[in-house]
């Protein structure tokens, strides 16, 4: 059978998780794609054959209501993630929603309403949760052998940093902020290992590099800098052969975004989790995952390099795990098509709509903390 899909935002992430449907021959098909400008969606996807019946819409509401797909990605720029998914959840069809799921404690409350009784029919963009290293880290801390959780120690160093500032993402009300774009992610699996939705958030964030004296809607290829600048979307992509998706300038006065923040999160049962980001590393300073220590011993993974090192105490042993990553999201963007093929066969999702609320509102909390300088309760009306 093809499962017929209904796009609503046909962008990169969307693009990108079709070809995960690809790779796994997945038997779907675009039933729809709603676009503002449909002429030119209908030219980018001419000739794909998985388009050959898809109608193009520049209205959501009337393309959920003449195509009746089998389910409804939703790959739009943040702001519009909740308001779309309303639309989906009033018509109780399969969705796969892009995170941020919300970028407001407005919009999550209304998004949590909406979803009530239907979160297992949603899956949230959360690839990490579902990638291999994060599912053998589930195995040993579900095993026992690290006792009682006490931390979390995560860390996130970007290495494609200039991305939140050469493009639309350098715009805070467009996104969110930082927090949900990359620490939505971290928290979601560090929630997923140790059982745990932090209730309070304790940050402070800070703008060092990303910032300057350049005027406002400076472009890159308008500088003298170009070919020079270290961040030039230039020396970026052709240079530094890094990911470009914008030539604003990054040390321009309307440069938006903090560039390193950390947060302190606390658990009911007392855990804490320490969690820093930073936007400034380049190449091989990357790192992202996190340490867990626990009474017994602890475990410690990195996604880039796949390993996981286990520390018992009791013991004098130290185990190592190389898990190898095919991918990408290190391999968990094959997971997600996976869940949604099960979610759109009645089956729950294993990266539902709760863990996509969760994660927002200690974002969000993260964020007012960073603003306000004092700990911040995590809304508490998740279903």
């Amino acid at each position: 059978m093809n499962y017929r899909i209904a796009f609503i935002g046909y962008g990169l992430r969307s693009k990108t998780m079709l070809s995960a449907f690809r790779d796994l021959e997945a038997g779907v098909e675009a039933a729809a794609v709603c676009e503002p400008d449909p002429e030119a969606a209908r030219a980018g996807t001419e000739g794909d054959p998985l388009f050959a019946s898809a109608s193009y819409y520049t209205d959501p509401v009337q393309m959920l209501e003449e195509c009746r797909p089998d389910g409804v990605f939703i790959g739009t720029r943040c702001p519009l993630h909740t308001p779309m998914a309303l639309k989906v959840l009033d018509r109780r069809l399969p969705l796969f929603l892009e995170k941020p799921v919300a970028i407001s404690e407005a919009q999550l409350a209304a998004l949590a309403e909406a979803g009530r009784g239907q979160e297992d029919r949603v899956v949230v963009s959360f690839p990490l949760r579902l990638c291999a290293v994060v599912q053998e880290m589930k195995r040993i801390v579900s095993s026992g052998v690290l006792g009682r959780l006490t931390m979390v120690q995560a860390i996130n160093n970007v290495p494609y940093g200039s991305v939140y500032y050469h493009s639309w993402y350098r715009d805070p009300s467009l996104t969110g902020g930082l927090f949900l774009q990359k620490a939505t992610h971290d928290i979601d699996y560090i929630s997923y290992l140790t059982g745990e939705t932090p209730v309070q958030a304790f940050a402070q964030t800070a703008k060092l590099y990303f910032k300057g004296d350049r005027p406002a809607g400076l472009r890159c290829p308008d500088c003298p800098d170009y070919r020079t600048c270290p961040e030039s979307s230039y020396v970026v992509e052709r240079i530094q052969k890094d990911d470009v998706q914008g030539d604003a300038c990054c040390f321009a006065v309307d440069t938006g975004n903090e560039d390193n923040a950390c947060a302190i999160f606390t658990c009911p049962s007392g855990l804490l989790i320490s969690y820093s980001q930073s936007f400034v590393v380049k190449r091989t300073g990357a790192r992202r995952g996190c340490r867990l220590i626990g009474t017994e011993g602890s475990a410690e993974f990195d996604f880039y390099t796949g390993e996981i090192r286990h520390d018992d105490y009791r013991t004098p042993q130290t185990v190592t795990h190389r898990i190898i990553n095919t991918g990408n999201h290190f391999g968990g963007d094959q997971r997600l098509a996976l869940a949604f093929l099960s979610v759109m066969d009645g089956k729950p999702s294993p990266a539902g709509l709760t863990s996509g609320l969760a994660s927002a509102a200690c974002c969000l909390a993260a964020r007012r903390s960073g603003e306000t300088g004092r700990p911040e309760a995590v809304p508490a009306f998740l279903p």
